[in-house]
């Protein structure tokens, strides 16, 4: 079942939007909103894993410092 809590923008301290999700509170840098957000507005977010930069920084790690990871 999808979670019912709401991201809103409760407020904003310089570079930063202080985000209310439920009974928690975090920041994300103002520059990741939208322009146009303001206090009050609702606020979607999707976090998706990026597996070809994973795999870009595990080869980059390897050749730098001879680090073997798992796959």
């Amino acid at each position: 079942m999808p979670r019912r809590e709401l991201l809103i923008i409760d407020h904003f301290e310089n570079e930063l939007a202080v985000i209310k999700y439920g009974h928690h509170t975090f920041t994300l840098l103002r520059s990741l909103l939208p322009r146009a957000a303001k206090e009050g507005d609702v606020i979607k977010l999707a976090v998706v894993l990026d597996a070809q930069a994973s795999a870009r920084r595990k080869k980059e790690a390897r050749s730098v410092a001879g680090v073997e990871f798992e796959e």
